[in-house]
């Protein structure tokens, strides 16, 4: 669990990122089709930043425990700590709970408070007259949003969620609040899957070695000089 929760914070970290950039350059951009692009290509660079990061984690944690049984092998002593962040499967669980778990908790508690808050619609008011003209009731309209409480937890969940900011205004805010729930998962998700394929790049960087190896050897081959016979005197 604590192996998890460490791998855990490096999600966060690229997730804490996305969420920067989202703030301070998608958040007052609107939602034409530009922005839309460029928050997707945001979200897909940060998805690939944890996958590539949880198959690093998951590859150095097999050429450890590969070091570790060579080492027991030759009779040599192993530190129990580090056989605790060798390979494990349980280790990729941890990641996606540990690192799902807070938006999880954030989106559950948004969900059931949001009833308390219904939102605010604001209307346009037709007034007839002798001239046939209508106006809009601006006053009015202000009086309402001011005295709407505001739902601090939404706002909340707003904010964490800001890597897929365009995606506010396209939507009702209740289905908002169901999408904050899958929002939650693709950065933890992609580490975990990451890390789970750390096996299969090991054995692929093993194969790349002796593949490198073998032309290595055929290429001395070639280009070994021939002996040159001795003069027989």
């Amino acid at each position: 669990m604590k192996l998890g929760l460490k791998y855990a914070t490096h999600g966060w970290g690229y997730y804490l990122l996305a969420l920067v950039v989202g703030l301070m350059f998608l958040g007052g951009m609107g939602t034409a089709w530009y922005t839309l692009v460029l928050n997707a290509g945001l979200v897909i660079g940060i998805v690939l930043m944890a996958f590539n990061d949880g198959a690093y984690l998951g590859e150095k944690a097999c050429t450890l425990a590969a070091s570790l049984e060579k080492q027991v092998k030759e009779g040599r002593r192993v530190d129990e700590k580090l056989k605790n962040e060798t390979f494990k499967k349980k280790t990729a669980l941890w990641i996606l709970i540990i690192g799902v778990l807070p938006f999880l908790l954030l989106s559950t508690v948004n969900v059931i408070v949001a009833p308390m808050y219904p939102e605010v619609v604001i209307e346009e008011e037709e007034e007839a007259d002798t001239t046939g003209s209508f106006s809009f009731d601006y006053d009015g309209n202000q009086d309402a949003a001011d005295e709407q409480p505001v739902n601090v937890v939404n706002v909340i969940a707003r904010l964490a969620f800001m890597p897929y900011v365009t995606t506010y205004t396209l939507v009702p805010g209740k289905v908002l609040n169901w999408l904050f729930f899958l929002y939650s998962l693709p950065v933890p998700a992609m580490q975990a899957v990451g890390y789970l394929l750390g096996p299969k790049l090991r054995e692929k960087k093993l194969k790349d070695i002796a593949r490198g190896k073998k032309r290595k050897m055929r290429n001395l081959k070639v280009h070994k000089k021939p002996r040159q016979q001795k003069a027989e005197v």
